[in-house]
């Protein structure tokens, strides 16, 4: 039978769980179909347009979320993908 984890090492696993998905999320953003599919993902929810329901808000959030992560997995990606998506 497993013995449940310890806090330190729960802490530790998480901590390699979020470096793994990191590196994934880097990996991803440097293959040029994937970084336009995300920008078109990215405008299908909301991504520079106003939000006028819930819905809008709730995809709009979504994409932050996304959005975050790619900033902190390749910054440069990140502001390249802004940067697609206010067209400059």
């Amino acid at each position: 039978m497993q013995q449940a984890l310890t806090a330190s090492e729960a802490a530790a696993e998480q901590a390699r769980q979020e470096e793994r998905e990191r590196r994934d999320w880097f990996e991803m953003l440097q293959n040029e179909a994937a970084f336009r599919v995300w920008v078109r993902i990215l405008v299908e929810m909301g991504v520079g347009r106003l939000m006028t329901t819930e819905e809008d808000m709730r995809m709009r959030n979504i994409a932050d979320q996304i959005l975050d992560r790619m900033a902190d997995a390749d910054p440069k990606s990140y502001i390249r993908i802004l940067r697609t998506l206010k067209n400059i």
